[in-house]
Formats: C-alpha cells, structure tokens, sequence
C-alpha cells in the first residue's frame, strides 16, 4: 500500500458552544459576556497573531490546512479582525459557528478538509494562544510516514511534543512579572498533539484528555528539539501545570533555542503578551 498522508490542524477561537465552558458559565448569554469581553478579545487577538498564527505560517512544510474555528456570534469588529489575520493563506481557513457541541464542531472542522485520496490524516490540535515550532510539520511528517508501516496501517497512533518553552505571566507587588523556561513534560501536551490514523477513522486528537492519550491510543513522545511555546497567563482556560522537568537550560540556552526553532528572541516572545 502507498502512504499518502493529508494534514489538517484545528485551532479554537472564542467558540461559543452549548458545552465548552459549562462548568464555569452554566448559560449561554454568561459564556458569551466572558468570551467576547473588549480586554479578552484584545488579549486573544493579539497572541494569536504574535504566536500561534506566526508559527503556522513560518513552517518550513506548507502542505497541510489549518481550520480556525470561531464562533459565529463574535461581535462584528473583532470577527472581521480574525477574518482578517488568517485571509490571504491558501491553507487556512476561518470557520465561524454556531452554538451547538463542542465535539462535533470539532469534528466538522478536521472533515471540512478534503482527504482527496490520501490514506492517512493526521489530524493536530493547537489553542490560540501557544505555537509550534517551524519544522512541526516536516517533522512530524517524517515520524508519521516511518511510523504508520511500523505500526501496521490500520492502528492509529498519537504523535506528542514533550519538550519546549513555557512564557509565564504572574501578578506581582510591582505589576506583571514574565519568566521563560524550558519544560520537558512526562505526558502529552495539548500543544500540536496528531492523531494519526486512516482515512475513515472516526476520532480526533479532541476525543480523550492530552494528559491521557496513552491510555486510548499508543503514544509516541517526541523530545528532539523544542517542539512547543506555550504561554501560561489569566486567561487559560485549565490550570496549566508542568508535570517533568523544568529549568534546566541557561538563559542564553532557551536564547539560542527560540531562535533556531521559533525565530524568536526572548523580548518578542514577552512581548506577546500586552
């Protein structure tokens, strides 16, 4: 059988549906006060474009699709913004939605993207708000293509990024105080998580908690190269927590590691967050 493999990623902005967020904002009308907030939105757009957005469209691999999911009901100025960051991409697009579940938005997302005869998808997921490092897609192209005939064709499998960079945010006596640090996690991340699979097979990387892939499906655990920045601030929605190794790289180590793989310098990178 020859291998051909379509890539389509999904990235959530400010959904609006009837079960993401329940937990805090039992009604719809509350969920949308907080989403749609002026200072959130403001929050939003800006990381999405300074991180998550510059690191999909600085990848060394241009082969794949991004789907932005938004939510149809985001006021009208901040909805052309977005609509404006992600135009002019043939591999992006922006699909607005209405308030219904969660998971099976999700799941018109990845389907939204032609398989056009390929075997196999692998289906990634990444928020707003963290990014990926520019050889994401070449690099887990290769594990992918190496991996699916190891395996056997039909078993779907999970490609994780352990290893990467944290940007943190934490409210101090003088104000906000920022601190980059390398973490190599002990279990998947939500950051550019694939589920690899063949064509037809029903699940996305959505499905099951990152935390808990190993238990769904086996589970490679790639620490290569820094293959994540992830921005921890006071709008996350879970409580971020890294669950390894931390801070065992020199100031000019993540330095150096920012700009091999993100082409970034660590005043830009704090400079994401306002």
């Amino acid at each position: 059988m020859t291998i051909d493999l379509s890539i389509v990623g999904v990235v959530r902005f400010s959904v609006l549906t009837s079960t993401y967020y329940s937990e805090r904002f039992p009604t719809l009308e509350e969920k949308a006060a907080h989403l749609f907030s002026p200072e959130r939105m403001e929050l939003r757009l800006r990381v999405f474009e300074r991180l998550c957005l510059r690191s999909i469209r600085r990848q060394t691999d241009q082969g794949f699709h991004l789907v932005v999911v938004t939510a149809e009901d985001m006021p009208v100025p901040y909805l052309e913004r977005l609509h404006d960051l992600v135009g002019g991409a043939d591999n992006i697009t922006l699909l607005p939605v209405g308030a219904s579940n969660h998971y099976g938005t999700l799941r018109r997302a990845y389907d939204l993207v032609p398989s056009r005869g390929a075997s196999h998808r692998l289906l990634f997921r990444l928020d707003d708000d963290d990014a990926v490092d520019l050889d994401y897609i070449a690099r887990n192209r290769r594990l992918a293509m190496g991996l699916i005939p190891l395996q056997g064709e039909q078993t779907p499998f999970i490609l994780a990024n352990n290893r990467g960079i944290y940007l943190r945010r934490t409210e101090g006596p003088d104000g906000p105080q920022d601190e980059i640090f390398d973490a190599c996690e002990k279990a998947p991340l939500s950051v550019g998580a694939a589920l690899v699979a063949p064509v037809g097979y029903g699940p996305n990387p959505y499905r099951f908690n990152h935390r808990k892939f190993a238990q769904h499906w086996n589970t490679f655990s790639d620490i290569s190269v820094p293959g994540f920045v992830r921005t921890i601030h006071g709008d996350n929605k879970s409580s971020p927590a890294q669950m390894g190794i931390t801070h065992k790289q020199s100031d000019a180590e993540i330095a150096a590691d920012l700009k091999r793989h993100f082409d970034l310098t660590p005043q830009q990178l704090r400079d994401v967050l306002p």
